[in-house]
């Protein structure tokens, strides 16, 4: 695994298929929007450019953050409403 100094600013089409679990770039394009997630599609082939950084800021929001569809009990576990 690279080191953050080495890693490339966009994740790669390895990590994006993980990410979304889906391999067509519509279809990642679709995920990436439900996460909230920033990206744009590449002119030549359609594929999906996502930041590095905006992922992980992304992510960490979607999962750190109570509210919005999330609740905090008294034990400080989240709650989803969402499955």
């Amino acid at each position: 695994m690279p080191s953050a100094a080495n890693e490339p600013l966009e994740l790669t089409a390895d990590e994006l298929k993980r990410l979304t679990r889906r391999s067509r770039y519509a279809a990642q394009a679709r995920v990436l929007e439900h996460l909230g997630i920033p990206h744009h599609r590449h002119p030549i082939d359609g594929m999906a450019i996502v930041s590095r950084d905006a992922a992980r800021a992304a992510l960490a929001k979607a999962t750190n953050q109570p509210g919005d569809g999330r609740e905090e009990a008294s034990n400080g576990l989240n709650w989803s409403k969402r499955a």
